[in-house]
């Protein structure tokens, strides 16, 4: 017979719940992004509800950061659809 000898550490019990539950991070292209590429985001965050990533694009727009590419009216579609969004709701 032998007798094994186990560190105090591994004999208590864990406690799973202490990992931090933090929001991961977003996942944010490189700017300058082309317009076709903010029309799919802000599509996606009407169909999630996600307003974080609305303002961004908001901001990316408003930064002119957002490249026409190839047709300049594209730019001029997404800003009236962003004000559409971004307009306060009626009380």
């Amino acid at each position: 017979m032998t007798i094994e000898f186990w560190p105090r550490r591994l004999l208590r019990p864990r406690d799973r719940s202490t990992k931090s539950q933090s929001k991961p991070k977003p996942r944010r292209p490189k700017l300058p992004i082309t317009a076709g590429k903010a029309q799919q985001m802000l599509s996606a965050a009407i169909m999630l509800g996600d307003h974080e990533l609305a303002s961004w694009i908001d901001g990316a727009v408003k930064a002119d950061r957002v490249i026409p590419r190839p047709q300049p009216e594209d730019l001029q579609h997404l800003k009236r659809r962003l004000d559409a969004v971004m307009e306060p709701l009626a009380s």
